[in-house]
């Protein structure tokens, strides 16, 4: 995977700067991670879906209860959704210990979050003990709740995929419900304002109808139906890369789309230098080249080679 120190030296020996006579490397990093948008964007090769289901990370104790013993027992729920995804496809039980004071329980410690949780429940029983209860602290999920319409791409956490940092575009959203997954169609908010969310505030139900008002990273997703608890949204999501800053960044941009970067940050650096022709012939082969990687990644395949669909 390309770091920025490569990309740089990539840089210098297409513009014969190997010295740093005329390019400055604070101005080529900027370049740099200006070239890795257009790609990501051009290309749409940054492509997550964040997670509707994680690890249990802590405990908050509601109600601590009265007349417990030191060794109350603790017990969490199975995976309720699991992800299908490494390291625990299947889904992993979570476990956790209490911490009792005065026949109190006082705190709870996640010992081990799990995987494929969703909505986790605890049951706290003991031989003297009664009345603690306590709630689950989640992982980052992709979740519309009661009554809410309206959803900032920025709401839904990317922090699972290191060097992705922000979402510009939502291709499809599928909502879970029931134990079956279904896609939303999504309406031009006019169409959307005009025909569809009629209901202000008193209708509540399984969200059916989306719309994106806003474009970018600012952009907002609406959901109709306003949600009348918290489902799961299923998100496939264009994203923009993190700047690299140093050699240690985590580049996101796959291969082979990495090959094409110095090129278009080879272009702004000869634009600085007033150079353009120079300019241009780096554009060009960015532009073949961007198009040519992503006509390779996405060959096209036969859908079903017996005819049917």
């Amino acid at each position: 995977m390309a770091s920025l120190n490569s990309y740089i030296a990539q840089i210098q020996r297409f513009a014969r700067d190997q010295k740093q006579t005329f390019l400055d490397t604070g101005n080529l990093t900027d370049y740099i991670n200006q070239a890795r948008r257009e790609v990501a964007m051009r290309a749409q090769c940054i492509r997550v879906v964040p997670p509707i289901s994680g690890s249990i990370v802590s405990w908050k104790v509601t109600n601590e209860g009265s007349g417990y013993s030191n060794n109350p027992t603790l017990t969490i729920t199975g995976p309720d959704f699991p992800s299908g995804k490494l390291p625990s496809p299947g889904g992993a039980q979570a476990t956790a210990t209490a911490i009792v004071s005065g026949g109190k329980i006082v705190s709870i410690f996640s010992q081990f979050g799990g995987y494929g949780y969703f909505q986790p429940q605890m049951t706290i029983t003991d031989v003297t003990g009664t009345g603690a209860t306590a709630t689950p602290v989640m992982s980052p999920l992709a979740l519309v709740t009661q009554a809410r319409e309206e959803y900032s791409f920025s709401d839904f956490d990317l922090s699972t995929f290191p060097g992705v940092k922000e979402i510009y575009y939502v291709r499809s959203a599928s909502i879970i419900y029931s134990n079956y997954r279904y896609s939303l169609p999504c309406y031009a908010f006019s169409i959307y304002q005009a025909m569809i969310r009629q209901f202000p505030y008193q209708y509540q139900y399984t969200p059916t109808f989306m719309s994106q008002f806003g474009q970018g990273a600012l952009g907002t997703l609406f959901f109709y139906p306003l949600p009348s608890q918290s489902y799961q949204v299923e998100l496939d999501c264009c994203c923009i890369p993190s700047d690299l800053t140093d050699n240690q960044s985590v580049e996101a941009l796959p291969d082979p789309w990495t090959d094409a970067v110095p090129y278009f940050a080879t272009m702004l650096a000869f634009q600085e230098l007033q150079s353009l022709n120079n300019a241009k012939f780096y554009e060009d082969q960015f532009n073949r080249r961007c198009l040519g990687y992503s006509q390779y990644a996405r060959a096209g395949r036969m859908t079903n080679p017996y005819g049917r669909y």
